[in-house]
Parts: structure tokens; C-alpha cells; sequence
């Protein structure tokens, strides 16, 4: 058949050509005739609406990608696929930097983009300079894009992680970001609600970032540093979920403890990597509205405080020595009657305790269903 005999055909039939023809072909055609690519991503746009370039992605795939760019709402990039450090690889792409245009093209084009993740699980070399940056220039104008999550061996530049404007959750977990650079980034995402932050990234002080942070729901990160540079975090006027992981400093988390109790609005809390203060204890108990806690633990009395929090849902709980915390437990489930959900790892409890639990649960639901006197 020739061109302008194709042109003639009507969408069902060009559909059904579409079904006989290899991809070569068909990915030749969508780039000539408008008509053709209508029809190409009626056909394969549904698939590409979650994607993944991998390792294994051909080039036709990223072609058609290209075409289908419309369609897309969830991408993983793997730049592994760019990496030309292998002698002998049966996968990636043979012209990294041609490769790599190519899809910051077809980036540009995704106009219905929500999610976008960039994952890098190990270390690689690759002729494309500051990829990174080159996939967020790409994003400039993609409106709908309200998830980024970074993923990085390499100490990359993110430079220009600014330049999307309207994210609402934002992941990091690479070697290095300067302060700087995350302030900036925040200022031109007023929406962002959720920052998760890889241990001990943030060169500078994370500190910077409060004032441009006004919408800022969940916060989890991790780093050593003293009590000063955790305490002005208690000032993100939204924050209902603090988390933290990796090792810290004994106590250093009592001021911004003490700053968050002034307010009921914290709801999720975990604090792992080190045994709490009895002082940070003393603080945590007094954040009213506390639905889940996560958090090491070194004596039984410590445990036993936590029944202060009448409002705790959920609780999961490591002891950093071997005390019986049996009572204690059974204090925290009498007092707290909203807990759905606890956790126990390398605490020794007796070998009555579940018994006991039993019973306290079945006088809990009599007393529950008992019916007043008339």
C-alpha cells in the first residue's frame, strides 16, 4: 500500500494495519502521519501509562515513548540504562547521549505527568553531563507533576531542582544536596506536603528550610547534629508527621519535642536509631494528639510513661536493654483503649503476658457492652 492510499484509510482500518505491522514500521509511520499517531496512541497509550526505562528498554520502546509521551502519568527513569562503564552488557542503549535527548524530548511532552522517579542503584559512568539537571530543565512546564522521587549513587548536580513549581511530594535520597539548593526548591513548591530526605544529605543547614515550608505535612530525614538543629523544625505550623532514622545524639531531641507539644496537631512520630531520654520521654507524652509512635526504648519505667497518651493508636516499640516491660505494657494497653496496633521487638515479656492481655481485652468489651440499669 502505498502512502497515499494509507492516508485514505479511516481509523479502524489504519488500527487493525497497526496490529500487523513490526514495531520498526509502525513507529515510523506515527512519526509521518499525524493521522497514523493518532491511531498508534489510541492503540499502545494505555500501556504507557506507567512506565519504566530500565536497563532492558530498547530503543524502539523509547521511540515509541516518544510518540505516546501524552499518555504517560507515572515514569521510572533508571539510569543505569545510560551507564557505558561494562565492557561486555547485553542491555542499555549503545549511543547514551542520543538516547538521553531523546528522552528529555519525550519528557518535555508529558503533559499529563504526575509521578516521576529517577533511580540509580549503582554507581555508573556515562558520557551524558549533570543528567539530573537536564531531566528538570525538561520539566519546566509539566503542571500536573506533584511527585519526585530521587534515587542516586552518583554525587550528582541538582542544581536546578527548583524548576518544577508545582510538587506536593518531593524524595531525596541521594549523596549530597546543598541547603541552599532545598531552599530554593521549596520556595517554588508553596504545595509541597511530604519531603523524605536520605541520612545526612543535606549539606548545610536543614533548618533553612522552615519559613518556605508553610504546607509541610510529613518530614522524614535523618542526621547527627545537635539538639539547635532539630529544634526549629517544631515550627512547620502543618507538620503532622516527624520521622527519623539512623543514629543520632542521646537527648538531642527533647527541645524540638518540647516545641511540638505547645501544639496537638503532631500525629505520627518515629524516632529510630537510638534509645530515648527520660526527658524526651516526659516530652513526648505530653503531645495530646499522638495516633502512632515508633521509638526505642531503655527502661520499663520509660515504657510505662507512654500510657499518657490516651489518644495512641498504633505503638511499636524496641528496647535497647532486656527489662521485663510486662506490667508496663499492660498499663499502656489499660490506658490507651484506641490502641489497635503493637509492635514488640527484643523486649522480654512473660510468659503469661498474652493471657493476661486476653483478659484485659475481654474485661474491657464487658464493660463496653454492659447495659445501664434502668
Amino acid at each position: 500500500i502505498s502512502d497515499i492510499n494509507i492516508l485514505e484509510l479511516n481509523n479502524d482500518c489504519l488500527g487493525h494495519i497497526l496490529s500487523y505491522l513490526p514495531s520498526v514500521d509502525s513507529n515510523n509511520f506515527s512519526q509521518v502521519c499525524r493521522q497514523f499517531r493518532n491511531v498508534f496512541i489510541d492503540h499502545y497509550g494505555k500501556r504507557n501509562r506507567e512506565l519504566t526505562i530500565a536497563a532492558s528498554t530498547t530503543r524502539c520502546e523509547l521511540i515509541e515513548l516518544s510518540i505516546c509521551c501524552e499518555s504517560v502519568e507515572s515514569l521510572t527513569i533508571d539510569l543505569d540504562y545510560f551507564d557505558i562503564s561494562r565492557t561486555y552488557r547485553s542491555h542499555g542503549c549503545e549511543t547514551p547521549v542520543n538516547c538521553f535527548n531523546t528522552l528529555c524530548y519525550a519528557l518535555q511532552g508529558m503533559v499529563n505527568l504526575r509521578r516521576l522517579q529517577i533511580i540509580q542503584l549503582l554507581y555508573i559512568v556515562t558520557p551524558v553531563d549533570k543528567p539530573c539537571e537536564l531531566l528538570f530543565a525538561a520539566l519546566k512546564n509539566l503542571l500536573n507533576l506533584k511527585v519526585l522521587e530521587i534515587r542516586t549513587k552518583n554525587d550528582w548536580s541538582f542544581d536546578n531542582l527548583w524548576v518544577p513549581k508545582h510538587l506536593e511530594e518531593l524524595q531525596l535520597y541521594v549523596p549530597k544536596i546543598f541547603s541552599s539548593v532545598l531552599v530554593k526548591c521549596c520556595k517554588s513548591n508553596p504545595n509541597l506536603s511530604v519531603l523524605h530526605l536520605g541520612y545526612d544529605c543535606v549539606a548545610g543547614n536543614l533548618k533553612d528550610i522552615v519559613p518556605h515550608c508553610g504546607n509541610l505535612e510529613t518530614l522524614k530525614f535523618g542526621m547527627m547534629a545537635e539538639a539547635a538543629a532539630y529544634k526549629p523544625l517544631a515550627r512547620l505550623p502543618k507538620l503532622k508527621r516527624l520521622l527519623h532514622y539512623g543514629i543520632r545524639r542521646k537527648g538531642s531531641f527533647e527541645p524540638v519535642l518540647a516545641g511540638l507539644a505547645l501544639r496537638s496537631q503532631l500525629q505520627h512520630l518515629e524516632i529510630d536509631g537510638g534509645s530515648l531520654s527520660p526527658e524526651e520521654i516526659q516530652q513526648i507524652v505530653r503531645l495530646n494528639g499522638l495516633r502512632q509512635l515508633k521509638c526505642f526504648c531503655l527502661t520499663a519505667e520509660c515504657v510505662e510513661m507512654l500510657a499518657q497518651l490516651k489518644q495512641l493508636q498504633q505503638l511499636s516499640l524496641w528496647m535497647s536493654s532486656r527489662p521485663d516491660i510486662s506490667n508496663a505494657l499492660l498499663k499502656v494497653l489499660g490506658e490507651c483503649k484506641q490502641l489497635q496496633l503493637l509492635r514488640v521487638a527484643t523486649g522480654v515479656l512473660t510468659l503469661e503476658f498474652i493471657t493476661d492481655v486476653a483478659k484485659l481485652l475481654a474485661t474491657r468489651h464487658s464493660e463496653a457492652t454492659q447495659q445501664p440499669l434502668q
